[in-house]
């Protein structure tokens, strides 16, 4: 056999020498994920004795709920492992704290056809039933004070709503995705000037609050406990 020599110049000093009909090659392939919020914890607990933790970084945002593992940081062909703390599509979509205003009509529609989200189904059709039929009274005081001595001016315009809509009522949806269904108390909200209404629950904001901090704290603590190595950064 012929001897061969040869020159290795390459970054890592690795040689590869195909012989005869060989699969083309290729970059390696870049893991980008983003999942729920204990994503990065499930892929450490199958991973961690692959990687070296010294190369990895977590990075946490509260703001924007989301947990972010990267795997060899320095490394061009790095992964990078997402865990995001998202609104479940059914508390979406009733529009709670999200300021969209439906018709009393619109919502009497919504309410019907969502009625599998109330605990009570008799509840949610007497509701429909209200707001198909809503009437409502407005009373309209206005204040007008000048004082050209003292150069006061104060025009004061007050609206009260009288009508037969509940203030209040309950629907049992997920808050976040991944999380249990929950009872959440819901106010209905009108708009004096059209009577469109909107549904604001400020017990859904506390829920969130409280679960986005304890949740996203767990997560971390999970991951220290199982890598200690990796540095994890609060944003």
């Amino acid at each position: 056999m012929e001897n061969i020599h040869l020159k290795v110049e390459t970054p890592t000093g690795e040689v590869v020498i195909r012989e005869g009909k060989a699969l083309p090659a290729v970059e390696p392939r870049v893991v980008n994920i983003l999942g729920t919020l204990e994503t990065p914890l499930e892929y450490l607990k199958k991973r961690v004795e692959l990687i070296e933790q010294p190369n990895c970084i977590i990075t946490v945002d509260r703001e924007q709920m989301l947990i972010v593992l990267v795997v060899g940081e320095h490394n061009h062909y790095c992964d990078t492992i997402g865990g995001k703390l998202t609104l479940h599509p059914d508390f979406v979509r009733f529009g709670i704290n999200s300021g969209k205003y439906r018709t009393t009509l619109e919502m009497a529609e919504f309410i019907k056809m969502n009625r599998a989200h109330f605990e009570n189904r008799q509840t949610a059709m007497e509701l429909a039933h209200t707001l198909y039929t809503f009437k409502a009274t407005i009373e309209k005081e206005v204040e007008k004070i000048h004082n050209p001595v003292k150069g006061d001016r104060r025009n004061l315009t007050a609206l009260t709503i009288t009508g037969n809509a509940p203030q209040s009522f309950d629907v049992f949806i997920p808050l976040f995705k991944g999380t249990a269904k929950r009872i959440i108390e819901v106010e209905v909200y009108f708009n004096p000037d059209d009577l469109t209404c909107t549904l604001v629950s400020p017990a859904a904001n506390e829920m969130a609050e409280d679960f986005k901090n304890s949740a996203i704290d767990d997560v971390v603590k999970q991951i220290r406990d199982l890598a200690p190595d990796i540095v994890i950064v609060e944003q």
